[in-house]
């Protein structure tokens, strides 16, 4: 009699927890009565540019109610308009509650289209599931909040060192800026002047770590210095080549440049500058541009050589083209610039907004 109690407690039990892990079929709300109810602490928030990881909004909401006792997952939605057409999630707890760092809704209501440095109406609203698949969704109502959003720079920028290029082994020596794809942020090429030896590419001038070397033949990251060094990358001629590296996949390429065209004899930036802005050409190769820090209105830019002037249409890098119109300049900024006048590659880094 025990032994039959037993396997009909255990069949039980089992039966239960099958029922439960078929994506919560027989589970569902409980109430229409009962729908989330969400709190902001504040309604309206000035985003701090300066302290990213700062507190900026703290969420509260009532506690889902479905049929039977089951995890509940919720997402924090930012939207536009309280149709919440379009929604971005900027945090995912099991909790009911959640604080929301600057940086945190800053990125939100960025990838919402938001434009820096003026208030904004935004929307927040909570939505909670179960189960693997989401099922059962329930929304709260949304709560309007007044931003002010900074500018946030999206991308990484990536340095060369090493014997092989223009700054030899110091990590603090103008180390030229790899030349990021303007419609592929994980695309980097740099076409230049190599001598036939070794290199890294550095994450950040005047730190050794992140660090790209190589591994099995394709880039192998150190994050941290903490971590072993990994081998550098070999240049296996001397001359003028381009790299190309896509990061999304960690492979590098190199390619040689057949003919090299004469250099500039100068490099000018001309528009939102508060007047022309004459850029530096590297000692180790005379046709890569720069200067390290200039002051841009938001605007535009072109680049002026050779009696022509060079411009594109996409702001932070990209290629220029002879009479290509004007390049766009966000937000007004001091700026780190480098131009290459074989490809008519740029970079503009905006020093205050990028790490």
């Amino acid at each position: 009699m025990i032994t039959t109690l037993k396997r009909s407690l255990f069949l039980l039990t089992g039966l239960l927890i099958a029922s439960c892990s078929e994506e919560d079929e027989k589970l569902s709300v409980a109430s229409e009565e009962a729908p989330l109810v969400a709190n902001l602490d504040i309604n309206r928030v000035a985003l701090d540019q300066t302290n990213p990881g700062n507190p900026a909004v703290t969420v509260s909401w009532s506690e889902a109610v479905y049929s039977m006792p089951t995890p509940i997952k919720y997402v924090v939605q930012f939207a536009a308009n309280q149709n919440f057409e379009t929604s971005v999630n900027a945090t995912t707890t099991s909790l009911e509650e959640a604080t929301l760092s600057m940086s945190a809704v800053n990125n939100a209501v960025n990838d919402l289209g938001f434009v820096p440095f003026e208030w904004q109406q935004a929307y927040i609203r909570v939505q909670s599931s179960i189960g693997t698949r989401d099922s059962e969704i329930q929304y709260s109502e949304p709560i309007g909040i007044m931003v002010y959003p900074y500018f946030s720079y999206p991308y990484d920028d990536y340095y060369l060192v090493g014997a092989a290029t223009a700054p030899g082994w110091s990590n603090d020596n103008n180390n030229p800026v790899l030349f990021r794809d303007a419609f592929n942020e994980n695309l980097y090429r740099y076409t230049g002047r190599f001598n036939q030896d070794f290199f890294k590419i550095l994450d950040q001038r005047g730190s050794w770590a992140p660090q790209y070397g190589v591994e099995g033949g394709n880039l192998k990251l150190r994050p941290t210095e903490d971590q072993p060094d990994p081998p550098s990358i070999e240049s296996t001629r001397a001359g003028y080549r381009t790299l190309t590296v896509n990061l999304a996949n960690n492979t590098f390429s190199f390619k040689e440049v057949e003919n090299v065209p004469d250099a500039f004899s100068s490099v000018t930036v001309t528009g939102n500058t508060g007047g022309n802005v004459v850029l530096t050409a590297l000692a180790f190769d005379p046709h890569i541009w720069y200067v390290r820090s200039t002051p841009l209105e938001t605007g535009s830019i072109t680049f002026s050589a050779n009696g022509m002037s060079y411009g594109g249409a996409t702001e932070f890098s990209g290629v220029a083209e002879v009479d290509g119109g004007s390049i766009p300049v966000p937000v007004k900024d001091d700026y780190e610039i480098w131009f290459n006048d074989i490809t008519g590659e740029y970079v503009m880094i905006p020093l205050n907004f990028s790490k």
